[in-house]
């Protein structure tokens, strides 16, 4: 079975740049319009990885990642966030609330291959 990814990113450059990449690993990824969807279509069939742009202000990440947390079928599905590589609160408030892996930008681009494959997270 393929790895499943869903993420919430609105960011159009971010969301073809996990899609490409998605398509040439043969990982499925899903962009859900809404908090309300990603979280019904992930508790429906926990996803592999949850990607969460954490600048987003309409899936209101930080709120998101409480709701996914705290959710019994969800609260074991790893988490990689991505933001700025200056908003160090941000970046805390993500792993208090359970993000497992927070990256700037840069980085999660660099790195897309190896978060969508699979690679560690730490």
């Amino acid at each position: 079975m393929a790895r499943r990814v869903v993420a919430a990113v609105e960011d159009l450059l971010f969301r073809s740049k996990i899609s490409e990449t998605a398509n040439t690993l043969g990982v499925e990824a899903l962009f859900p319009r809404s908090p309300r969807k990603l979280v019904e279509q992930a508790s429906s069939s926990p996803p592999d990885l949850l990607v969460l742009d954490l600048n987003s202000a309409r899936y209101e990440p930080l709120n998101l990642l409480r709701e996914i947390k705290s959710d019994e079928a969800l609260k074991d599905v790893p988490v990689v966030g991505f933001l700025s590589h200056v908003q160090k609160d941000l970046a805390v408030a993500a792993r208090e609330l359970g993000c497992d892996r927070v990256m700037a930008r840069s980085a999660f681009t660099r790195d897309l291959p190896e978060v969508l494959a699979g690679g560690r997270v730490v």
